[in-house]
Parts: C-alpha cells; sequence; structure tokens
C-alpha cells in the first residue's frame, strides 16, 4: 500500500483527513514540523499531505530539508496565507498541489487520490496561483514590482477583455497597489522587457507566437497581459 504522511498542525483537520485516507494509503500522521522530518527520513513517503506553516519546522524548510536527503515524495501543500513568495519557492520545490485552507476534507482526499493516480504535478485552479506560475515561468521574478502589477491587471482583464489598458485598466491597478498609473506601466514594461530578453523559448511559445524568422517579437503590454489573461480564461472555464 502506498505510504502517506499526513502533516498538520490541525489535531481536527488531521483527524479527519486520516480517517478519510485510511482505506487507500498506509497514512502517518505528525503534527509539527520536525516530527514530519523525523519520519520521513526514517520512512520515505510516497506522499505527502503538508501544512506550509507547520509549528518547530515550516513545510517549505521541510521539503528543502528531504530534497537535500534526496527523498522527492508527491506533495499536496496547504496554507492560509498565500503570497508571491510561497507560491515560488512552492514551484521550486516540485509541490504536486497547493490548496488554500480551510480545506473540504472530501476535497483535499479526491486531489490526493488524482496525485497519486497521475503522478504529475498539479496546481489548485485559484487564479491567483495560476497568473503567478505562468509570469514565473515566463521568467518575470516576484521581487519585482512588476510581478504584482501583472498579477492584477492579468485578473482584471479575464474578467473584462474589453478594458482599455491605458485609460482604465492601470488607474485600477494603480488603486490596488497604492501606485500610480505611470509607475505601473513603466514597471511591467520593464519587466516584460526584462523577461522577454531573458526568455526561454521553449515557455515563451506556449503564449507568443515566433516571427517569420522564428523569433518571438519583444510583445507590447497590452500583448502580454491580455494573452496572459485568456490563457487564465481557457483554465478557469
Amino acid at each position: 500500500m502506498t505510504n502517506l504522511l499526513l502533516a498538520d498542525g490541525s489535531d481536527e483537520f488531521r483527524a479527519a483527513l486520516s480517517q478519510a485516507l485510511v482505506d487507500h494509503f498506509h497514512v502517518c500522521c505528525c503534527k509539527t514540523g520536525k516530527e514530519a522530518l523525523e519520519q520521513a527520513l526514517l520512512s520515505p513517503p510516497d506522499i505527502m499531505v503538508l501544512d506550509l506553516m507547520l509549528p518547530e519546522l515550516d513545510g517549505l524548510s521541510l521539503l528543502e530539508a528531504l530534497h537535500m536527503a534526496n527523498i522527492f515524495p508527491v506533495v499536496l501543500a496547504t496554507t492560509r496565507l498565500l503570497s508571491d513568495y510561497i507560491v515560488e519557492q512552492a514551484i521550486q520545490l516540485r509541490v504536486g498541489y497547493l490548496m488554500v485552507k480551510p480545506c473540504d476534507v472530501t476535497a483535499t482526499v479526491q486531489r490526493v487520490l488524482d496525485l497519486r493516480d497521475a503522478g504529475l504535478p498539479r496546481v489548485e485552479e485559484n487564479p491567483r496561483v495560476l497568473i503567478s506560475k505562468a509570469l514565473l515561468d515566463l521568467g518575470i521574478s516576484a521581487k519585482l514590482k512588476g510581478f504584482s502589477y501583472l498579477q492584477e491587471a492579468v485578473l482584471l482583464m479575464a474578467q473584462n477583455p474589453d478594458i482599455s489598458i491605458t485609460k482604465e485598466l492601470y488607474p485600477v491597478v494603480g488603486n490596488i497597489c497604492h501606485s500610480r498609473s505611470a509607475l505601473v506601466e513603466r514597471s511591467i514594461r520593464s519587466a516584460v522587457d526584462g523577461a522577454w530578453r531573458n526568455r526561454n523559448d521553449a515557455v515563451w511559445l506556449h503564449y507568443f507566437r515566433a516571427d517569420a524568422s522564428g523569433l518571438i517579437p519583444r510583445p507590447s503590454n497590452t500583448l502580454f497581459i491580455s494573452r496572459l489573461a485568456g490563457s487564465l480564461r481557457d483554465k478557469t472555464r
């Protein structure tokens, strides 16, 4: 039977999820990151359900330690705090599925079974998570101001494809991010330009077409945002 390590600080969630999974897996439960690390090193799990906010040792640090020990379980991670940093680190640490707490037990069980059956990385179809992953894949660092501005811009355009980028989109993003419209435009342009100059063509071709010479032209802000917005709409239908 497949070994599953369930690491979560909530006694109630841990007990409910363990009971729901016990017919499908050999389940081992831990309530702290330190305990989970010790257990995983002793008996490497095939699958982990991991709270990223564990006491004593957080989930991201736990995964880093496991990878250093050449232990790479399929991971479903849960978190109450969803930030650009957490998304970026989760992707880099090969988290298979990221769910935002509070998590429904039935839905969590189904995601775990999906991961077991498919063995493929998945990311919860949360629009902000999907946008973050796309931006990171395209080479835009989460540390840039343009990253946050692009998140909001893509979300807005996905909801309203006809929005005017100059007259409406930049001012609204500026209001959301407590910035000025001109700074939003410049920061997005700089982020897109830097990512395009250092692009991975194999990734960029998923969003942008090459010209007759086989090169991908530098997209305008409008084209960049609209292509990602269209991709987001397709993924969340």
